[in-house]
């Protein structure tokens, strides 16, 4: 279930990457795939890109 509501969230652009990842007990990367593998979509803006950028 955390995985599920974590992808959730990250679609709506409720969280970001790294508080997703967090939710669903996965690091980023793994986290990214889960995304992928669901066909999850999701919208980012140039803030929101900047902001990942600047975290790592």
């Amino acid at each position: 279930m955390p995985i599920a509501a974590a992808m959730y969230w990250y679609s709506r652009v409720e969280i970001s990457q790294e508080r997703a990842a967090q939710i669903a007990g996965l690091n980023r990367k793994e986290f990214m795939k889960e995304v992928a593998r669901e066909k999850i979509e999701y919208d980012l803006d140039f803030e929101d890109i900047k902001r990942e950028v600047e975290r790592g």
